[in-house]
């Protein structure tokens, strides 16, 4: 794997597997070691990699398996928007290693869309200190550089099958540098100007949508997100509900 060569921006540190269970895991593992924020585990195959909801994750040579560990002081709710800032970030690594060709739309809460198929995933996992504080996060992003699964839940593509072959060396380092842009603009100013670099990219706002879930399914229009990165659907009738957890389903 020809990731040694890499360049990370300062404050991030390079773990570089051949094969792991799980990128996450791992950076749990180190996590739990006391590996400062802006460690990266890079993997070239996973053995038991996975996605939401337990969800199995295809893992095959020539796609990129990341987890970034950071340890942000704020509350566990206030942190796990960052998981809006790490789409962002590898939206514009993607629309940048391509030279353009491919745009991905951010797809709520968590996946990265082209051409309405899955490219990307992005899994987020924290630890609490004492119960409110954030010890870490976890967030792990998949791309889809060179392969796609046939047979997922939902429809996927790779980078190579849009038409834009790239390096996932070249992702990473990307990535990494956008994950570095966005930083400190969180940590100065909060969760407004990510959520408005991620609607910029948002998919389908102003389409219909059904949201699934734990006890009933709601249908409406998706309208964008609140102050808080939870999905507005609004109904025929004009009443407004905000989702900060479910599945969500656009007309194709």
């Amino acid at each position: 794997m020809a990731l040694r060569t890499i360049r990370l921006p300062e404050g991030f540190t390079l773990h570089e597997l051949e094969a792991v269970d799980s990128t996450n895991e791992e950076a749990k593992r180190l996590a739990d070691k006391g590996a400062q924020s802006g460690a990266l585990v890079i993997a070239r195959t996973q053995t038991s990699g996975r996605g939401r909801r337990g969800r199995a994750w295809s893992s095959p040579v020539g796609n990129l398996y990341s987890s970034l560990l950071l340890r942000p002081t704020c509350s566990l709710a206030e942190a796990a928007r960052l998981t809006f800032l790490i789409a962002v970030a590898m939206a514009e690594a993607v629309e940048t290693v391509t030279g353009g060709m491919v745009r991905p739309d951010c797809k709520w809460p968590n996946d990265l869309m082209v051409n309405d198929r899955k490219i990307c995933g992005i899994l987020l996992e924290s630890a609490s200190n004492q119960g409110a504080a954030t010890d870490y996060l976890v967030i792990g992003a998949g791309v889809n550089v060179a392969f796609f699964p046939d047979d997922a839940e939902r429809p996927a593509t790779s980078l190579a099958a849009s038409g834009s072959p790239v390096s996932v060396t070249d992702l990473v380092t990307t990535y990494v540098a956008r994950v570095a842009h966005w930083l400190p603009i969180w940590e100065q100013d909060g969760f407004a100007p990510i959520r408005e670099a991620w609607l910029a990219r948002g998919y389908g706002i102003g389409k219909p949508v059904v949201a699934r879930l734990t006890e009933r399914e709601l249908q409406g229009t998706f309208v964008g997100l609140d102050e808080g990165g939870e999905l507005i659907l609004r109904e025929d009738s004009g009443f407004e509900h905000r989702i900060g957890a479910g599945e969500v389903f656009f007309a194709a």
